[in-house]
């Protein structure tokens, strides 16, 4: 890309940011009143009762982007300091417009802490587009690390960014099937079930379908000779991956849930499943039998299965709509696979 098409793409980027934050912070823009009193009020309000990790999160990660955007758009040569406080002073004036704006939407609550958590994320995002070259590089890497590791662009592209979608869909806290939650009181590996009955099934159920699905689908978009040690990898990130949301959204000491006698289990069975030869040999009429298993299971199980509860403005909520649809489009994406390789 040349010095003159940068700058001005990021100015789209940018925009097209800026607008969606707009979008998302006065949503649904019914409503609208006089405020009762300034606008600006909440700035010297109290702190919120009531905080969750979910709404720290979102408000930090909304924007990320647009600090890091920014201060890109802004950088200069012996300048990047200047480019960052001024992409942390923007992000802030916006957050505080918005904020003050909800004040007149019933709907929406007006709150310091999201103006501070907005800020911070303007920052954060600024300072990280100081390392905007070893990014650039890393993504080099990763691209040659995919050239050697799965099938070619046209044939595992789009499956790789439906692995993005189903890592996202990782912040609804639940194996994709949807059966099963964290308040069913999972025990900590350390501390076993005294009874037989006291086994949460339908969440060890729900995770061994979850990740044999997952490992089924990434043996789908491999190169020959690359199946073992992928599906190990995979198992294990994605088991790294439920810990670190686990850790962002919930509190420490619900965090032993995850390493529950169920979760293991349901690992340790996915991958004996998985390195099975049959199993291998046969792995996308595996994948496409599973998804299809876990497309009926949320039809029967799960409320609202294409469309859950939960806004789309969240992280969680966001989450849980990806977690809905990601089996469908993996389902899609495979079984189209399969008509097109017939037709060869």
């Amino acid at each position: 890309m040349d010095t003159t098409t940068r700058p001005r793409t990021l100015d789209y980027v940018l925009a097209a940011y800026g607008t969606l934050i707009v979008v998302a912070s006065l949503y649904p823009f019914v409503g609208w009143h006089g405020p009762l009193s300034t606008s600006f009020d909440f700035l010297s309000a109290p702190l919120p009762r009531y905080l969750t990790r979910n709404d720290i999160s979102t408000n930090l990660l909304a924007y990320l982007p647009f600090g890091y955007l920014l201060a890109l758009r802004l950088s200069r040569p012996g300048r990047r300091g200047v480019a960052i406080a001024l992409a942390w002073l923007a992000g802030s004036l916006l957050s505080v417009a918005l904020e003050g704006v909800q004040a007149h939407l019933p709907s929406r609550i007006d709150s310091n802490l999201d103006v501070f958590l907005n800020s911070l994320g303007a920052l954060t995002g600024g300072l990280l587009a100081l390392h905007h070259a070893r990014w650039l590089r890393a993504w080099r890497a990763l691209r040659r690390w995919r050239a050697g590791w799965f099938l070619p662009h046209g044939v595992a592209t789009l499956g790789l960014w439906l692995l993005l979608v189903w890592l996202l869909s990782q912040f609804a806290l639940l194996p994709q099937p949807g059966v099963g939650w964290l308040d069913l009181h999972l025990r900590p590996v350390d501390s076993p079930p005294a009874r037989i009955d006291q086994i949460n099934l339908p969440w060890f159920v729900a995770m061994f379908l979850e990740i044999t699905v997952l490992g089924a689908f990434v043996g789908c978009l491999l190169r020959p000779g690359r199946y073992a040690s992928a599906i190990l990898l995979t198992l294990l990130a994605s088991f790294a991956l439920k810990l670190v949301v686990a850790a962002v959204l919930l509190k420490l000491r619900v965090l032993g849930g995850i390493l529950s006698l169920e979760t293991l289990a349901a690992y340790v069975l996915a991958l004996w499943l998985l390195l099975l030869p049959s199993v291998s040999r046969h792995r996308h009429v595996v994948a496409i039998g599973l998804l299809a298993v876990v497309v009926a299971g949320r039809l029967w199980y799960v409320p609202s299965p294409l469309w859950p509860s939960g806004s789309l403005l969240n992280l969680v909520g966001l989450a849980r709509h990806l977690a809905a649809l990601w089996p469908w489009l993996a389902l899609a994406y495979l079984v189209e696979r399969q008509v097109r390789a017939a037709r060869v």
